[in-house]
């Protein structure tokens, strides 16, 4: 294989790299400043080990909790129902095939989901843009200010993304059943069933109506996606008795409801003016998403835009601080190659991009391996 950009070998390096260097990055911060946030999930349990400890922060603990001893449900206070079942359920997977304890399992799943996501999103985006565009936006994918979640956190993230990169693959490759499957699995992975339903479902009658054909019923078949989401309900239902227990229990994380969600301004209040800095840095994100998002309606096609401004929409409404929107945002990875064309018409803009995009990263990776919050 030759390393022209239409080839894997082109790409393949890319992912181990990174993740070497973050883990380097990690391991030194632990090494010479120590873990001073709230977030470390298990203290001692991989002392000395640093990047692998570096993984295994704040939410880590549920999918712990979910892989090893199974679901808890309260309506009122913090509990692993809120944690949707397919990522737990491959690190469950992962340890019985290899005999890896927990947290090491879990880092190693969202290893392998990672370095997969990279690869079906080049696929995706090479067949949409080319093979050169497509490796210039893995690179933006990669330098994300948030991507450390799809290196080793011990987050679901990674997972998501190869659903959904695979669900659009599919889709395009006129393989409405390969494309069902990966949606039903992405439904069962995040809470965006309606961005995975609606997306798909607006793409498949798009491509249908553009070839000049008349629809049929298979072209509907991105409806029963949301089959992921209702096992899941089924399951909560029979178990806790509970159909909705994953928006219920949500309340344990004094998430707010209503127009004080949409607003926000009571939970920003309670910052001080300095720690405002990383609300801003997800919301200004969130926000750059939605303006591509828009602008793929005249590029890449309408279904895209609708399932980029759902699958962002639904968390910047939900979301009681923005925080977070900066990793939610890496769900809408359609947006990576229409930032390519954006920054590609203004001069040393991508550069310039990149650079302050990367350098952003490897604070994010350095805060999160000290536990501190960042998303």
């Amino acid at each position: 294989m030759d390393r022209s950009p239409s080839s894997w070998a082109h790409i393949l390096w890319r992912y181990p790299a990174v993740s070497v260097a973050m883990m380097a990055l990690g391991s030194l911060a632990i090494a010479f400043i120590g873990v001073r946030g709230g977030g470390q999930t298990a203290p001692g349990v991989l002392d000395g080990l640093p990047f692998f400890d570096m993984w295994i922060r704040w939410d880590a603990g549920w999918y712990r909790q979910i892989a090893e001893d199974g679901y808890t449900y309260s309506p009122s206070a913090q509990s692993s129902a809120a944690f949707f079942p397919v990522y737990p359920l491959a690190i469950r997977l992962v340890m019985r095939v290899t005999g890896l304890p927990v947290f090491i399992a879990g880092i190693v799943t969202t290893w392998v989901f990672g370095f997969t996501c990279c690869l079906t999103f080049f696929a995706w985006a090479k067949g949409r843009a080319g093979p050169v565009v497509a490796s210039r936006a893995l690179w933006l994918l990669m330098a994300w200010p948030f991507s450390f979640f799809l290196f080793g956190a011990m987050y679901g993230d990674a997972a998501f993304l190869v659903f959904m990169s695979c669900a659009f693959l599919f889709l395009e490759r006129d393989r409405p059943w390969l494309s069902l499957g990966f949606g039903v699995l992405a439904t069962a992975t995040r809470p965006l069933a309606p961005a995975v339903v609606l997306g798909l479902l607006v793409r498949s009658l798009e491509r249908r109506r553009r070839a000049g054909a008349p629809l049929r019923p298979i072209d509907f078949l991105p409806l029963a996606a949301v089959l992921g989401l209702l096992g899941y309900m089924v399951f909560l239902h029979r178990e806790f008795g509970d159909a909705f227990g994953f928006a219920t229990t949500q309340k344990g994380w004094s998430q707010l409801s209503g127009l004080a969600s949409v607003l926000k301004v009571e939970a920003l209040s309670k910052f001080k003016p300095a720690d405002l800095v990383f609300p801003l840095i997800h919301a200004v994100l969130a926000g750059l998403c939605l303006v591509l998002g828009w602008r793929l309606r005249r590029t890449l096609g309408l279904g895209y835009a609708v399932y980029v401004l759902v699958v962002v929409g639904i968390p910047l409404i939900s979301s009681r601080d923005f925080i977070g929107l900066g990793r939610y945002a890496l769900a809408a990875f359609p947006v990576f190659l229409e930032l390519d064309g954006w920054l590609g018409q203004r001069p040393g803009a991508r550069t310039m991009w990149f650079v302050a995009s990367a350098l952003l990263l490897g604070w994010m990776t350095v805060r999160f391996a000290m536990a501190f919050y960042v998303s």
